[in-house]
């Protein structure tokens, strides 16, 4: 039978859960936590906990344990500012783009060396013969050249011109350091970590520091933040959408075509028209028509570092293995501090938030868009908001909100999740919740471990459970300076 909650606010209280402490012995400096918190994955092996460049460590909520991976290898001195991100997509050597080497209308054959069961995860073919194909592995072998078995068939045999995602999993590390950083990424399927580069970032980077992403959906079934089917006039480089949008509101996001002429296609968007006609930055290979239907979602390949006391955000493209530094039309206000928080806001549910307006929040305007901002807590003993508008490349800086009245220094921490973040306030163990659409923030609960010095990095991960009921979210914390585990039922 689907497990369903039916807790209820002051009717139940929240209540922390003791949970497997932390092997790695008490967080320090620098030392993070990330995971799955789309529950894509069908297990829920994936959290890990990283303190050190050989100090990294993945944690089942499944079996509420933890193993110890291998040694990253990264360049740079592990300390403040180190942080990364949790992508459900595979990167077997660093990209998330694995080519066949052959196959058959089921299967898949690959020059991947598998060292995990990785059945119930989506495959997504995005290119080459099979493309638009999205199914569920069914087995796979493990050793050099594994196969990939299929669940359902493809109407044509896949071969060595076919590219393919995985939804396995991939843990991106950037590390700190006082005279060179390091930039990798761990692939769960393979075991391995391959380094990324660090050209164009600074050669030292302390304080505090965060990795934010902008996944794109899964499967073809799910929705975007905009979903149709297309009209007449689509050209090698624009799709014309049928919609009416906010000009350029959709710059920087990605469209796919999930049904129709162009099935698979994926093109990375550079502008929009007020009538609905999207600009890609690369030409279609088959061009849409009117009986294409289409999804607009976040990009895939972008991800975005902010921190190191510093207004300055920087933007890796994992496509093609560069960083490049921002110059956003209106600069950030204040520097990212110590305790500083960023969250990508693509899953708010609220009527008020959905609708696309313009609207005015307060001191500011703001669109109500899922996908555009990336808000930011400035940290650095301070309780401002900011908020990187990701369409038009600027900050909004110092947006009032309710109750703005606690601060966050060094050892605070957070997650967001369907447009709410969760803060952990310094070392107070206090714990809050600012609602996006209300824009207010609220006292949640409270971490009864006691903590010890104050340390910079994430330590707050989420983790969802569905088995067809409805989702039961749990929100895990480690304390500062501390090994425990403490685990809450979101509700």
């Amino acid at each position: 039978m689907p497990t369903v909650s039916k807790l209820k606010r002051m009717v139940h209280r929240k209540s922390g859960e003791y949970c497997a402490p932390c092997p790695a012995g008490n967080t320090v400096a620098g030392a993070f936590i990330v995971s799955d918190k789309s529950n894509i994955i069908p297990t829920h092996d994936i959290a890990y906990y990283v303190a050190g460049v050989s100090a990294i460590w993945n944690y089942s909520a499944d079996f509420d344990s933890w193993i110890q991976i291998p040694a990253s290898g990264l360049a740079g001195t592990f300390a403040a500012g180190s942080c990364g991100e949790f992508r459900a997509l595979a990167a077997p050597g660093g990209s998330f783009n694995i080519t066949a080497t052959g196959g058959t209308t089921s299967s898949i054959n690959t020059s991947l060396t598998l060292t995990r069961d990785v059945r119930g995860s989506e495959l997504r073919v995005i290119s080459g013969t099979g493309i638009g194909y999205s199914g569920i592995i069914k087995n796979n072998g493990l050793g050099p050249n594994a196969s990939i078995n299929l669940e359902t068939a493809n109407g044509v045999a896949f071969d060595a011109t076919t590219v393919f995602q995985m939804y396995t999993g991939s843990l991106w590390f950037f590390n700190a350091g006082t005279a060179a950083v390091g930039f990798g990424v761990y692939d769960r399927a393979t075991n391995t970590w391959t380094a990324r580069s660090v050209t164009g970032l600074p050669t030292a980077w302390g304080t505090d520091g965060q990795l934010t992403s902008t996944p794109g959906r899964t499967s073809n079934s799910g929705n975007g933040f905009v979903n149709g089917t297309a009209i007449a006039g689509s050209t090698s480089t624009t799709l014309a959408t049928g919609k009416s949008f906010v000009t350029d509101q959709w710059k920087n996001n990605q469209v796919r075509i999930i049904s129709g002429t162009g099935l698979g296609q994926v093109r990375r968007i550079t502008a929009n028209s007020a009538g609905g006609v999207v600009t890609v930055g690369t030409a279609w290979t088959v061009t849409p028509d009117a009986t294409s239907i289409y999804r607009i979602e976040g990009d895939d390949y972008y991800f975005y570092l902010s921190g190191n006391n510093a207004v300055t955000l920087y933007r890796y493209d994992a496509s093609a293995n560069t960083w490049s530094t921002l110059a956003p039309t209106a600069a950030r206000a204040g520097a990212y501090g110590a305790g500083g928080t960023a969250g990508w806001i693509d899953g708010v549910a609220a009527a008020e938030w959905t609708d696309g307006t313009y609207g005015f929040h307060y001191s500011n305007t703001i669109y109500h868009q899922n996908g555009r901002y990336i808000f930011s807590f400035r940290g650095g003993a301070t309780n401002t908001l900011d908020a990187y508008d990701i369409a038009a490349n600027t900050w909004i800086s110092n947006i009032l909100y309710g109750q703005q009245m606690e601060t966050f220094a060094a050892g605070s921490s957070s997650i967001d999740l369907d447009g709410f973040i969760f803060i952990q306030k310094d070392a107070t163990g206090r714990i809050y919740k600012f609602d996006v659409a209300k824009n207010v923030l609220e006292p949640y609960t409270f971490n009864p471990v006691p903590q010890g010095a104050v340390v910079a990095g994430d330590k707050m991960f989420l983790t969802r459970y569905n088995d067809g009921g409805g989702n039961i979210d749990f929100l895990y914390t480690l304390g500062n300076t501390r090994t425990e585990l403490v685990r809450w039922v979101l509700f």
